[in-house]
């Protein structure tokens, strides 16, 4: 049962990361935009308007620190950091995710910083030559975050949970104290390997490493005076120098006592109980192993979807990218949620600038003459939803008088879909859809994901307009 949840855990951290919407943006901008294109082949302007607004946007968008393209020479070309310091200039060709980059891989590489000593993921993606997958790599997209989403994945899946690197160090867990730790005593030539890989900062610059108090290749281990179950799976983050390895623990004396509390006289009564109820727990054993091999069936099955669904989104960004106005762009997202999601009707309403200004209609999908032209936040439904700024699915009922045009006559929905365009909280406008289906949480997902991507595109549309005023700033990556 443990080994299954281990698998089960470690599928999870590869869906937040690797498989994540992170690492699908960076993709999609690696793949489709041609201005980064030029910029990692030397032939663009460096930190320009428009690529600082795109990764700004992406930053903020994902809870990034930094987003920085890194060029065909391995130098940074442009960036943005939180920080406000800029790292454009910077020579990472030493860096592993920039070498797996440029063998067309996208990666995640786990570092800890020599100057700030925090620990980092870094999202790696190529930029390819071309518009497919085949094109030759000219240079990468690479987000930088912190460890908290991954610190909180493994805070309470275990009694005692860590995830070790493919040199054995641990470097995330839930005990805090033994991050740094080293698997196992490493030779003389590991631990200079090691050193020389810079990958874990100052941890092993002077002090000797510190070792596990427990070996975690066992299936059964002692620990301050309690017997532990151990289980492994692995991580796969396309680490050059392996699979990382997430290690779970369960205390034996909570879950699975050593002795029982009768008292002697019993005979066999006692026995006859006993064997009652190791028959119970053989039974309710088997069951949970079952239940946790359909969970991690499941889990499988809609890792495989989120890849499927990543797929059709980054074709629905390249097609709204190339949109060349914000009514061309809302015609273009209704289209591709027609397309997609099977959406019969819509409505995209765009705001000005100023806050709580009135929204316009940008573009209408098979709708009537009676469409207002305008709404304010707060008018309706769909201003309501506005300042709201959540999504809203609404169920309509047998007999409501809504309906929907189509060849044969009108159809009324079983559902109309609302969200608010949202871009690091500021309000871009509204959206409205209606389905003939109620939708599932796959379905709400991936207009919610839309949704986002319609946000970006209106935000660099309207820099465009308003001919960008960024400025270039990103830490050392």
């Amino acid at each position: 049962m443990l080994r299954s949840e281990a698998r089960r855990y470690g599928i999870e951290i590869m869906s937040q990361t690797l498989n994540g919407n992170l690492m699908g943006s960076v993709a999609v901008l690696g793949l489709l935009d041609e201005e980064i294109k030029q910029e990692t082949q030397g032939r663009g302007q460096p930190n320009g308007p428009r690529l600082q607004g795109m990764l700004e946007s992406v930053a903020r968008a994902y809870d990034a620190h930094g987003v920085f393209l890194v060029g065909q020479d391995g130098v940074v070309q442009s960036s943005w950091d939180s920080s406000g310091k800029p790292s454009t200039g910077i020579d990472v060709r030493f860096r592993p995710y920039y070498q797996m980059v440029m063998q067309r891989k996208e990666n995640v590489y786990a570092a800890v910083s020599m100057a700030r000593g925090d620990r980092s993921l870094y999202f790696a993606a190529p930029v390819l030559a071309g518009r497919t997958r085949d094109g030759a790599a000219v240079g990468g997209v690479v987000a930088r975050t912190d460890l908290s989403r991954i610190d909180g994945l493994l805070r309470d899946k275990s009694d005692i949970t860590l995830l070790l690197s493919p040199q054995g160090v641990v470097f995330a867990g839930n005990r805090g104290d033994w991050i740094g730790f080293l698997a196992e005593r490493p030779t003389p030539e590991r631990l200079a390997a090691i050193r020389d890989l810079k990958q874990f900062g100052s941890l092993f610059e002077i002090n000797e490493p510190s070792i596990l108090p427990v070996s975690v290749g066992e299936e059964r281990a002692w620990f301050d005076g309690r017997r532990y179950a151990l289980a492994n799976a692995r991580v796969q983050w396309n680490d050059p120098f392996g699979d990382w390895t997430l290690v779970l623990m369960e205390d034996l004396s909570r879950t699975v006592p050593r002795g029982g509390s009768a008292l002697v006289g019993g005979g066999a009564a006692l026995a006859a109980g006993i064997l009652l109820l190791t028959l119970l727990n053989m039974l309710r054993s088997r069951h949970a192993q079952q239940v946790s091999a359909r969970q991690v069936t499941a889990l499988a099955q809609a890792q495989r979807l989120a890849a499927e669904r990543k797929a059709l989104l980054a074709g629905t960004a390249l097609r709204l990218q190339q949109a060349r106005g914000a009514a061309e762009l809302a015609d273009a997202f209704l289209r591709e949620s027609h397309t997609l999601l099977g959406t019969l009707q819509g409505l995209v309403y765009v705001g000005a600038d100023d806050a709580g200004a009135m929204m316009r209609l940008a573009a209408g999908y098979a709708t009537g003459a009676g469409v207002s032209p305008e709404i304010r936040p707060g008018e309706g439904l769909l201003g309501q939803c506005a300042v709201d700024r959540r999504m809203r699915v609404v169920a309509m009922p047998a007999d409501d008088t809504w309906v929907i045009r189509s060849g044969l006559g009108d159809t009324r929905p079983r559902a109309v879909v609302m969200a608010p365009i949202l871009l690091n909280e500021s309000l871009l406008g509204v959206v409205e859809v209606a389905l003939l289906d109620i939708p599932d949480g796959g379905i709400t997902q991936q207009f919610e994901d839309m949704v986002r991507i319609l946000a970006l595109n209106l935000e660099l549309v309207r820099r465009h307009e308003r001919g960008g005023d960024t400025s270039p700033s990103v830490e050392t990556p």
